[in-house]
């Protein structure tokens, strides 16, 4: 079967004008935070040792962590007891981790009737508790659940969620996977995948999980404790660069980075030096859109989108955008390893599916590669995205673990153009 790929421009029926149930304008002004964050982006393994040892270090230490747990995304108390159990193997005292009763659901694996736990949303020993904790942990699930639980019906902080915003701003480390992270931005991504995003904008309408695994972007607002940016997870493997790309321009601010975060994979934020830093095994994804150039007529049809991949040793400054590169690599520029032409990316037998992988293999480390191009489309529409060496491009690399490649990507140019498909 041939196919042919038209590169004329085509038409959406794009929804982003729509607003979303309780999606903020502008990042609510805080004040100092003293605290730190742990956003991982999914999946963290037991055997992750970085990610819980920097999270414990930052409550204080294995014999001092105070850690409160709130289940309120999962539908079963599992993940939450796993967690803790997986910090007590970390040296962590099991009786100075609790699992606070914070959902508005049911959990299907208690005999318990979870749900009434909404009504201790305001109760004032409860919110004692957490101020005198050092560390607090969202569990993953669904991100709308945790919004759902710590805010009143009408939309306003509860008196738990003002306590855990009080023990954050002096400074304890919030933390979050999958769900858990997705909460920490003001703009909550909570439903679609990149396609969708790309393709029909934004829906005010949500049902349940399955919708954050394709369709039009879903959002609300989330409880805002990361300021400098968009966070998305599961980056890698549930392939969302689109659906953050999409966010990022209709409801971000331009002037901020965005970041996508891989699974097993911590963003570590500190308030007080405004710096991040890569945990784990994998890398976050950067977004930049400072210098992006939008086609009105056409919706998401973007040129000189920036984009950076960055992986443990490598830092971020919060305000400037300056990314610090781990010292023990090197350059690739004028300096690559590899020297072939590059077919387009798609599909199963695509050599370097992961974004990373792709950049770094076929772009920045190739000496014949000025731009590479991959295809998403579904029946005759579609995108085309080229990934371009910009002046600013560079890439670095290292063995940081064996003989495993390590990959820095800094500032890869990015367009994305609507297109035709026409399978013969």
């Amino acid at each position: 079967m041939k196919k042919k790929l038209v590169s004329c421009l085509i038409s959406f029926t794009l929804l982003s004008s729509l607003s979303t149930p309780l999606l903020a304008k502008a990042q609510e002004n805080t004040g100092d935070i003293k605290g730190s964050l742990v956003i991982a982006g999914g999946g963290v393994g037991t055997s992750n040792h970085d990610v819980y040892e920097k999270f414990l270090s930052l409550a204080g230490g294995k014999e001092k962590a105070k850690v409160g747990i709130i289940p309120a995304a999962s539908t079963t108390l599992h993940s939450s007891k796993k967690f803790k159990e997986d910090l007590v193997k970390y040296g962590a005292n099991s009786d100075s981790i609790k699992i606070l009763p914070v959902s508005n659901h049911d959990f299907s694996d208690t005999q318990k009737d979870e749900s009434t736990w909404k009504n201790q949303v305001n109760d004032k020993k409860l919110s004692r508790t957490i101020k005198g904790l050092t560390a607090v942990w969202f569990v993953g699930g669904d991100q709308t659940l945790i919004t759902g639980s710590l805010r009143n019906e009408n939309g306003s902080d509860s008196k738990v969620l003002q306590a855990i915003w009080h023990t954050y701003k002096n400074g304890a480390v919030l933390g979050g996977t999958s769900a858990g992270a997705a909460i920490m931005s003001n703009t909550m991504l909570a439903g679609g995948d990149s396609y969708g995003a790309l393709s029909y904008g934004f829906t005010n309408t949500y049902d349940d999980m399955t919708q954050q695994e394709g369709g039009p972007a879903y959002l609300e607002k989330g409880l805002g404790f990361f300021q400098y940016g968009l966070v998305d997870q599961h980056f890698d493997n549930k392939a969302r660069l689109g659906r953050l790309i999409a966010t990022a321009y209709e409801k971000g601010n331009k002037n901020q980075l965005s970041y996508g975060i891989d699974e097993d994979t911590a963003m570590v934020v500190n308030n007080k030096e405004k710096q991040i830093e890569v945990v784990g095994r994998g890398g976050i994804t950067l977004v930049d859109l400072a210098k992006v150039q939008a086609n009105d007529k056409f919706p998401s049809d973007y040129k000189n989108i920036l984009i950076s991949c960055i992986t443990p040793g490598d830092k971020v400054n919060l305000t400037t955008k300056e990314i610090v590169i781990n010292p023990a690599k090197t350059s690739t520029r004028k300096n690559e390893y590899y020297s072939e032409k590059v077919g387009p990316n798609t599909g199963l037998f695509s050599p370097h599916g992961v974004l990373s992988k792709f950049l770094a293999y076929d772009l920045v480390d190739n000496a014949q590669s000025k731009e590479i191009k991959s295809y998403a489309f579904n029946q005759n529409k579609g995108f085309e995205l080229t990934f371009r060496k910009s002046a600013e491009s560079n890439g670095y690399w290292a063995y940081t673990d064996g003989q495993k490649d390590d990959y820095s990507i800094v500032k890869v140019a990015l367009d994305i153009k609507p297109i035709d498909v026409d399978i013969r």
